[in-house]
């Protein structure tokens, strides 16, 4: 069940489900508040939740830097995965968050 508290201007809205982390969210409105909370519920019941608090705070651009620094010394061919990161980098895609990239539910 999701608990709405109004935290001064603000909406604040806690979900709280057995074998999942706990999410909080914060919004303007109680009807955008209320509007998160069934959306999240229902992912949750059906089994199709994933936390995306990671994704909405960083960027592609972000990520593919740590995939350079972390992955790619390991690769067999550097220096190609280095020049196609390069030119992601400089796509325009490479300032939006992930969770705004990736996509979250596709259905098969």
């Amino acid at each position: 069940m999701a608990y709405i508290k109004e935290r001064g201007a603000y909406v604040r809205v806690e979900i709280r489900r057995r074998g999942y982390k706990p999410v909080y969210r914060t919004f303007d409105t109680r009807e955008q508040a209320k509007k998160w909370a069934r959306r999240v519920e229902a992912e949750i019941d059906a089994g199709l939740y994933f936390d995306r608090s990671e994704a909405e705070r960083t960027t592609l651009r972000e990520a593919l830097e740590r995939y350079q620094r972390e992955v790619v010394p390991n690769k067999r061919h550097p220096k190609q995965e280095i020049q196609r990161i390069a030119r992601w980098m400089k796509n325009d895609l490479a300032y939006r968050m992930l969770a705004d990239v990736l996509p979250i539910n596709s259905a098969s």
